[in-house]
């Protein structure tokens, strides 16, 4: 595909001075995604993947983003010539956004002060995006409530009801695919790996489904969310957060579902951190007891989950990521963190 004939949309000011270039750590979305040198300085060309996401959703999400983007670093797309934020062609959607800078390196330089600029820059989000009026074909995503049953518990359950009524399936065919899936030593060691998920998601699945039900009879205030605010997610300048990205996932929800995603990514099981964390979000935006609970449950479930959807990547056969020791290392981290779950348990 011809990423500079798709670029001819924006004006001359956007055009590349040299070839695209891909990111250095590629993500799991399957979106097209690379860097441009233009005189409008570093920008970056987005092909969203076939189907993902309803193209009206997507443009009430920039919405939010020209919202939000006086208090957060944020990507605001940039319009094309004919004043739209999205372009079609090559059956993707396009869009063009300011390339942020910096790093996402919260692992190899992880400190409390970063920890502390981290959830403080979730709280202004979240304080932002609570004023956010959206119209009418926004309001399906990005609306806020001051009672509503939270959409991830809802989901949450209906995926694992799914996954239990298929599971032995599933595991067969995850077992297939990895076995024939390559030569690669990584990728072999994946047939490991689908009886660790297999083993923990079953042993945990009860626990976590009884606390899912629980939350689901408790209404929450829920507003616009990123929903996937996790490690890869945050660059970094320094001891600021220089670049929130990829808030594909953003839609209405309390704000629990981002500091469980947030703060299990960054931190994992350490609970002086987790304090740390949820104590620094306190002094910007109050979180009541029910919704303090409901950030233990999103984490405990989201980590049971983050096996399943991997087994189910492997049983769909769907690991096209360019870098397989990315890959392996991304499910020894999930299977790490499922089994000090069962632990804890």
């Amino acid at each position: 595909m011809n990423l500079t004939s798709i670029l001819d949309h924006w004006d001359r000011s956007c055009r590349p001075h040299g070839a695209p270039r891909p990111p250095p750590h590629p993500g799991f979305s399957g979106a097209i995604v690379a860097r441009i040198d233009t005189d409008r300085g570093p920008l970056a060309i987005r092909g969203w993947p076939p189907g993902a996401l309803p193209r009206v959703r997507l443009e009430a999400l920039h919405q939010l983003l020209a919202h939000v983007a006086g208090t957060v670093p944020v990507a605001v797309p940039i319009p094309a010539a004919d004043g739209q934020t999205l372009v079609e062609a090559d059956n993707r959607l396009w869009q063009l956004e300011p390339w942020l800078p910096g790093a996402a390196d919260f692992h190899s330089d992880p400190s409390p002060q970063r920890l502390v600029a981290a959830v403080t820059t979730l709280a202004a989000f979240h304080q932002s995006a609570l004023c956010f009026v959206p119209d009418d074909d926004a309001r399906t995503w990005f609306a806020s409530t001051a009672a509503a049953r939270s959409p991830a518990v809802d989901e949450r359950l209906a995926r694992l009801d799914r996954w239990k009524r298929n599971w032995n399936t599933l595991v067969q065919r995850a077992h297939r695919h990895t076995r024939v899936a390559s030569t690669d030593k990584d990728l072999r060691s994946l047939t490991e790996s689908v009886d660790s998920i297999n083993q923990l998601f079953q042993q945990g699945a009860a626990f976590v489904t009884d606390q899912l039900q629980m939350a689901s009879r408790t209404d929450y205030p829920c507003q616009p969310c990123l929903r996937d605010p996790w490690h890869d997610h945050l660059l970094w300048t320094d001891d600021r957060i220089s670049g929130l990205i990829d808030p594909a996932a953003c839609r209405t929800d309390n704000v629990a579902i981002d500091l469980a995603r947030m703060l299990g990514s960054l931190v994992g099981d350490n609970a002086a951190d987790w304090d740390r964390g949820l104590a620094a979000y306190r002094q910007h935006r109050p979180l009541s007891l029910p919704e303090s609970g409901l950030v233990t449950v999103l984490d405990q479930s989201g980590v049971l989950m983050a096996g399943a959807v991997w087994l189910e990547r492997l049983a769909d056969n769907r690991l096209t990521h360019p870098a397989p020791r990315h890959v392996h290392a991304r499910i020894l981290a999930v299977t790490d963190r499922m089994q000090a779950l069962i632990n804890h348990l």
